[in-house]
């Protein structure tokens, strides 16, 4: 081991990374990039350098995913070195910019003679000579310009979670770091305000509209006093809004539907979600046209997690989604003799048929992966598209590349990555509704079927199903346009804890739902039956119900009685509508006509139900004291007085004394 001279940094101490780099090299196109080198210690690095190794270029994209995680199979090319001219103070940095003519490294790259591909790259920060840090990518170089370009579409979520919880209460401190401008809404708005040309599809989520426009009006905070819309987190929130609603409105991006909170459709059929399934899709489209101000395509969608199955098929087909952004995995049959998933592929499901398009898997990992060194991820993506090219670059035109990602792309490696292929010789980017478009793409017969997805113990979607049963009683008895807002929140909320953001973190998403479904329940428990006394002096009579009202909104409940003592001539349930009072109480009385079948006391159980029966939300008790006397009870008891006195009267005529005339 090396041994290190008095106050010598570690290479604890010493961090690097990529701030910028140039997407391809040529014979008249210097390689370009630029290291930042950060100190962290406690004593100024001096003689600090990079320096670049060069090796062969890479034949398969298997051998470049292996050289950008380390590992390059190939010789040396080319070394080269260089050095800063100054030091970097105990927490300071420096910018190292680095160019080079390629052909004057190495014969491979020069005019007439370079070869064109891929080339892995190590990189390596030297202090005092030793190397302290070690990163790993690939260089595109280019002999000629592409005779043809490969077709790439990148579909891009737009989307983000703000931390708030069931009841719209937010954490202040969650919220400002996501609403920072290097949050990840404010980024990617920022992205795409840049690329505003860049033929892309967006799949913006309904979650993220709400959340946002929530926030603009103002938000309870956690722990502290609610925030009014003069808030500068508030502010913010309306800045970002505006500035997607902005972007949006360019015509070069497309924007596809998606599901409200990033769920995965196959998923949620799976486990008994399937109407929850299809409410993803319609809130989401709605309320993306809605704040965003753009109607996603209903013909292209965007699953939460690039699903689909042979059962969540007749969903997507009830929605009218005809074109499918997937994963490979999700496929009966991998495809067999093509170099991947490069074609639009025709997928088959009973009677029901999709295109579509499949997500470059080794991209998708790259890109999803947390990385410290963003700009670097971009430049190793960018040679992944460029292996992908060089792999048949004479079919590139008829060949496509899908570069997506389950949730929104780190800002800091899309925005280098979108620059890069926005201008790369060998990209044609397109949407992807124009890719399933071009004959060149589309399937030659090699139609695919769904497998089949299994369900999942999951207790935020046994929550969920809970929930919705709760919700749904409550919106088929409080009526108006404020239960209808109140409503569209509670939905709002079950379909958020269906997000595949909550994957990991169940508690989390079991909390939104349990908090949604107390919510629901809260409303309900205040229409109340009060507990009163009846008391019927005739066999027949009414009986008046009360029904108080205190959860502000207009309700419409049915009324049913139950007693096995009592018949109800007229029936036993009726519809009532009360309308609702703010901070107070209203009543409603309905009157049932009966008959009791008994003299006594009894109770008559009252509950309160659905206008429809379907839920029972509530009950009651009514006792009931009759002093009536029952015709039978009456003709046994006249039959019986009418009997004892025929009896005591020829008692008392049988003991009378004979007159004398008789004896």
């Amino acid at each position: 081991m090396l041994s290190l001279p008095a106050g010598a940094q570690t290479g604890d101490d010493v961090s690097a990374r990529v701030v910028s780099f140039s997407g391809w090299a040529a014979p008249d196109r210097p390689l370009a990039l630029s290291i930042e080198v950060r100190n962290s210690g406690s004593t100024a690095l001096t003689d600090v350098a990079v320096r670049l190794t060069i090796f062969e270029r890479v034949h398969s994209r298997s051998a470049l995913r292996a050289s950008l995680d380390g590992n390059p199979s190939g010789g040396t090319l080319a070394l080269t070195t260089e050095q800063l001219d100054q030091q970097i103070d105990p927490g300071g940095s420096a910018t190292i910019p680095i160019q080079r003519d390629l052909g004057s490294l190495a014969t491979s790259f020069r005019s007439g003679r370079g070869q064109s591909g891929v080339y892995p790259l190590g990189i390596s920060v030297e202090v005092g000579g030793r190397s302290v840090v070690e990163r790993s990518s690939a260089i595109v170089f280019l002999a000629n310009p592409p005779d043809a370009r490969l077709n790439l579409v990148w579909v891009m979520p737009v989307h983000d979670l703000l931390a708030g919880d069931a009841f719209g209460v937010y954490n202040r401190t969650l919220l400002a770091r996501e609403l920072a401008p290097t949050g990840r809404l404010p980024a990617i708005a920022d992205l795409l305000i840049a690329h505003a040309g860049s033929p892309l599809t967006l799949a913006p989520s309904g979650v993220a509209a709400d959340q946002l426009l929530d926030v603009t009006d103002g938000f309870p905070v956690r722990g502290g006093p609610d925030a009014a819309a003069t808030d500068p987190l508030a502010k913010a929130a309306s800045e970002v809004l505006a500035r997607l609603h902005s972007a949006f409105a360019s015509t070069a991006f497309e924007i596809a539907s998606s599901t409200y909170a990033r769920a995965g459709l196959a998923t949620l059929v799976a486990n008994g979600l399937s109407l929850d399934a299809g409410r993803q899709v319609t809130v989401g489209r709605e309320r993306v046209a809605s704040v965003f101000g753009r109607v996603p395509d209903p013909g292209l969608f965007v699953d939460g997690g690039f699903g689909a199955d042979a059962r969540s098929a007749r969903t997507y087909a009830a929605v009218g989604a005809k074109t499918l952004v997937l994963d490979e995995a999700v496929l009966h049959n991998r495809i067999e003799g093509r170099f991947g998933p490069d074609r639009v592929v025709d997928v088959h499901s009973a009677n029901l048929d999709f295109d579509g398009l499949l997500v470059d898997s080794p991209i998708r990992s790259r890109l999803e992966l947390p990385s410290q060194d963003p700009v670097l991820t971009a430049m190793g993506v960018t040679a992944e598209t460029a292996a992908s090219y060089f792999e048949l670059p004479a079919l590139a035109a008829g060949r496509m590349l899908v570069v997506a990602t389950a949730s929104t792309p780190d800002p800091a490696i899309a925005a280098p990555l979108l620059d890069a292929l926005s201008q790369a010789p060998w990209i044609r980017m397109r949407t992807a509704s124009d890719a399933d478009a071009d004959p060149q793409l589309r399937p030659a017969g090699d139609q695919q079927q769904f497998g089949v997805a299994a369900p999942v113990n999951n207790p935020r979607f046994a929550q969920s199903l809970a929930t919705r049963s709760q919700v749904d009683a409550l919106g088929r008895v409080i009526l108006g346009p404020s239960a209808t807002e109140e409503l569209a929140r509670l939905n709002r909320i079950i379909l958020a804890s269906e997000s595949a953001d909550y994957d990991q973190d169940q508690s989390t998403a079991v909390s939104l739902a349990r908090g949604a479904r107390s919510r629901a329940q809260r409303h309900l428990e205040l229409i109340k039956v009060p507990p009163r006394r009846v008391t019927l002096t005739a066999r027949g009579g009414q009986v008046p119900v009360t029904v108080v009202n205190e959860t502000g909104y207009t309700i419409r409940v049915r009324v049913r009685l139950d007693s096995q003592k009592v018949k109800f001539p007229t029936g036993d349930a009726r519809v009532i509508e009360i309308p609702g009072k703010d901070h107070a109480a209203s009543l409603g009385t309905i009157a049932f006509g009966l008959e009791a079948r008994a003299a006594g006391s009894f109770p008559i159980i009252v509950r309160l139900e659905t206008p429809d029966g379907h839920y029972v939300i509530g009950s009651g008790q009514i006792l009931v004291r009759s002093t009536a006397v029952s015709a039978v009870t009456f003709m046994a008891t006249a039959g019986g007085v009418i009997f004892l006195v025929g009896a005591w009267a020829r008692r008392t005529l049988s003991r009378r004394p004979k007159s004398p005339a008789a004896s």
